[in-house]
């Protein structure tokens, strides 16, 4: 696998503490079956404020990915999800819309449930049985992703891509 290319770097000034302290590294990275991926990484040396992102670096066909959860191990399935994406879990009643701070991650399906289970205010098991039991895999869920930047990708044979309607972007 090939290193990230260092496309800039400098200093500029910091959003937080307002020192010309920020280091803004921008690089480029080809990515497995993604392709060319722009990683930004922001750090100020003084207040130590910092930002992540990846971002496409080449525009691909919009897709959508649709993935059955119907066994444990497909809780181990790996996923990335880009930044712009919206991901939708219908059997959980989960609908997350990508927004403007929104970030890449790269995780497995148990690990976007965990995510959700954080992100969620006062979600316990409880009040969040199903999202639990689908954690536990005691319940089968879909899974679907919808990229406009055709990025994200669900590292698994049973995965269904569809090229994405745009009309049903917001």
């Amino acid at each position: 696998m090939s290193e990230p290319k260092l496309l800039y770097e400098g200093k500029h000034i910091c959003p937080v503490c307002h020192k010309e302290t920020l280091v803004i590294k921008e690089y480029v990275y080809e990515a497995p079956k993604v392709g060319k991926l722009e990683l930004s990484v922001w750090e100020c040396e003084n207040c130590g404020f910092r930002v992540r992102d990846v971002k496409p670096f080449e525009t691909l066909t919009p897709i959508k990915l649709e993935y059955k959860i119907e066994t444990e191990n497909d809780l181990n399935t790996i996923v990335y999800r880009s930044a712009f994406a919206s991901l939708i879990i219908p059997e959980l009643g989960v609908e997350i819309t990508a927004g403007s701070a929104y970030q890449g991650i790269i995780t497995t399906v148990e690990g976007i449930l965990e995510i959700i289970i954080d992100q969620i205010n006062e979600c316990n098991e409880k009040t969040c049985k199903d999202i639990f039991e689908a954690k536990e895999g005691k319940k089968p869920f879909t899974l679907i992703i919808e990229d406009p930047s055709g990025l994200s990708f669900i590292q698994s044979e049973k995965v269904v891509i569809k090229k994405l309607d745009n009309s049903t972007q917001p």
